[in-house]
């Protein structure tokens, strides 16, 4: 079952990168801009985000606690964790969310001091609340999914996290490729991704904590480049 599990992930990484690709003409970007498009644009994200990742739950490949969707199938618990497990875990990730909000500001006070706009460079979107959690849930739910497979082949919570990282890290450096695009990782999205993978790597796994984090993260670095963009509304930035 693992082997079909890793056609899975494979097919995964080969759709982004492809969609990238694609997305990187100009047919597609006029496409996009259109109101057809947008919707076009958001079904597809939709169904890869959250209906390929679900497809292959259905298909019994990976089980809901393989995915952090679940702590354990005793009925007796709130979705399989006791209060005390949410209640470390929840502290956990407060602890996290503050880590990763104090670098992106550290960031974006050195670019400042340096003469830059940092939060075009980081690549912090403008975005209200509903964006940032539905970005934060398509993330999570991504990022979750390419943890199954090491998870299940090492049998090691803090293992699957890097490796996990690292399939995201693959995906992205040739998604930037493929785009003929600068292949580094957006700082932003590489300090959720490393919060949600220490947050996994500490906890086990909690999708719905992780989604909490990656909110709270979300929107105070995008509080934080509203105000940025106040000071210096030349500059702009790319969502």
């Amino acid at each position: 079952m693992s082997n079909v599990l890793a056609a899975w992930t494979l097919g995964s990484i080969v759709l982004f990168v492809l969609s990238a690709r694609t997305a990187s003409t100009s047919l597609a970007r006029r496409t996009a801009a259109s109101p057809v498009g947008r919707v076009f644009l958001e079904v597809a994200r939709f169904a890869y985000y959250l209906g390929l990742p679900y497809l292959a739950l259905l298909a019994g490949v990976f089980s809901a606690r393989d995915a952090s969707l679940q702590g354990s199938p005793s009925p007796e618990l709130f979705l399989g964790w006791t209060p005390e497990a949410w209640m470390r875990a929840l502290g956990q990730a407060a602890a996290l969310a503050v880590v990763a909000i104090s670098a992106l500001a550290l960031l974006n006070y050195q670019i400042r001091q340096a003469g830059g706009y940092a939060w075009h460079a980081i690549g912090v979107p403008f975005a209200t609340l509903a964006q940032s959690i539905r970005e934060s849930v398509y993330a999570e739910a991504h990022w979750s999914f390419y943890r199954v497979l090491p998870v299940i082949w090492l049998a090691d919570t803090r293992w699957a996290a890097l490796a996990g990282l690292a399939l995201t890290g693959i995906e992205a450096i040739l998604a930037g490729r493929a785009e003929q695009s600068d292949p580094r990782v957006r700082p932003l999205e590489a300090v959720l991704a490393g919060a949600s993978a220490t947050f996994y790597a500490l906890t086990g796994g909690n999708l719905w904590i992780a989604v909490a984090l990656q909110t709270v993260t979300r929107t105070a670095a995008g509080a934080m480049a509203h105000a940025g963009q106040k000071e210096n509304p030349a500059s702009e930035l790319v969502v």
